[in-house]
């Protein structure tokens, strides 16, 4: 079964999944709404076959999307014209890549949801085990909930941490690590 076949049964149960405006890599790219993110993947996984969470990240969409300075495209450097910036949106994108081993189809899904304090997904704990600690990972960067995690907490950084290291509003308090 091919990526676009899926996202044809997909699409049938899930009358929100579209096809994404930008794509990541070569992956087939799919938005997805929040609510819907939990019921997509458990069909991915027990219709699809696709037992492998590569990826779980996010992005904060709030700010300049690129450094002034900072080229917009690889294109610049060779002369060619710069691609338009992306607009600054008051949204976090969450980021998942999957794959189903056995075909060796990588899908991107992409969802975003509102930028505010307890911003939240459903958790993908309990369909892929690999979600555990990257989900951690994101909430410890973003502040961003997965709903049903059972164990969401800090990773990276102290407990006592003030604020979201990655996200475009977070300002450094210096303490005792620095």
């Amino acid at each position: 079964m091919t990526a676009e076949e899926i996202f044809t049964k997909l699409q049938a149960s899930f009358s929100g999944l579209r096809i994404a405006e930008a794509q990541v890599k070569e992956y087939p790219t799919w938005t997805v709404p929040a609510q819907s993110v939990r019921a997509v993947f458990e069909q991915l996984h027990s219709e699809f076959s696709f037992g492998y969470l590569d990826v779980v990240t996010a992005t904060d969409w709030s700010g300049p999307v690129s450094p002034k300075g900072y080229p917009q495209s690889p294109a610049v450097a060779i002369g060619a014209a710069a691609a338009p910036p992306a607009s600054a949106r008051d949204v976090f994108e969450v980021v998942y890549i999957v794959t189903a081993l056995s075909t060796g189809i990588k899908l991107c899904l992409r969802c975003e949801i509102p930028r505010k304090e307890g911003a939240s997904v459903p958790s993908l704990y309990g369909i892929f085990m690999a979600a555990d600690w990257q989900e951690r990972e994101v909430y410890d960067m973003f502040g961003i909930h997965f709903e049903g995690h059972p164990n969401l907490k800090r990773i990276l950084t102290p407990e006592t941490q003030q604020g979201y290291p990655l996200r475009k509003d977070y300002e450094h308090i210096p303490d005792k690590f620095d």
